[in-house]
């Protein structure tokens, strides 16, 4: 074969992959786009400088929703992104803030978890939950509560890239586990 020819065979098959990788994403075909993004852009607030805030380093604040008298924020900062939860008579103040490792969210890591749980004993260092709520990538559907035996002990639907409920189940919980759009298991907290 001549080297024009075989130069022009690997420019047309790189052209055809790269094609097919950019067709695949902009689709949201790829799974992984899907768990990968938050597309709920929320609105643009500005946040009161406090200590919180002032640590974090925030750049800048979006307001996802308001559920369940709670407001839920996705932050954007210097270490990447932060999710975060205040009150709706107080905007702009924070009540609590999670800033995982590394870029949130990921098909890895689609799930930043701001749910509040208490212990239940400290002999058996049980926790169980006293809210649940928290951020989602795209891709997830619902969010579940799973029991130490492995059980679901509650499964909260996912709106706009936010869930939330004060609905909670007595009990045990022991990790944590998202549901796609279809309702299978496509994450579980270590």
């Amino acid at each position: 074969m001549r080297p024009r020819r075989i130069i022009g065979l690997v420019l047309a098959v790189v052209g055809v992959s790269v094609l097919a990788v950019a067709l695949a994403t902009w689709t949201s075909a790829s799974k992984p786009g899907a768990f990968a993004r938050v597309s709920n852009a929320g609105r643009t607030v500005v946040l009161r400088p406090d200590a919180l805030s002032h640590r974090l380093g925030i750049d800048k604040a979006s307001l996802l929703a308001v559920r369940d008298g709670r407001s839920y924020y996705l932050l954007e900062t210097s270490q990447g992104p932060c999710g975060a939860v205040g009150r709706p008579d107080q905007p702009g103040d924070l009540g609590a803030a999670q800033c995982p490792q590394g870029h949130f969210p990921t098909a890895d890591h689609p799930v930043l978890d701001l749910s509040v749980y208490e212990s239940t004993t400290h002999e058996e260092h049980q926790i169980s939950l006293y809210r649940a709520e928290g951020i989602t990538a795209d891709g997830v559907g619902a969010v579940q509560f799973l029991r130490p035996d492995g059980t679901t002990a509650l499964t909260v639907p996912v709106v706009g890239n936010v869930y939330s409920t004060s609905a909670v189940p007595a009990g045990p919980i022991a990790s944590v586990a998202a549901l796609d759009k279809g309702g299978k298991r496509v994450w579980h907290s270590p």
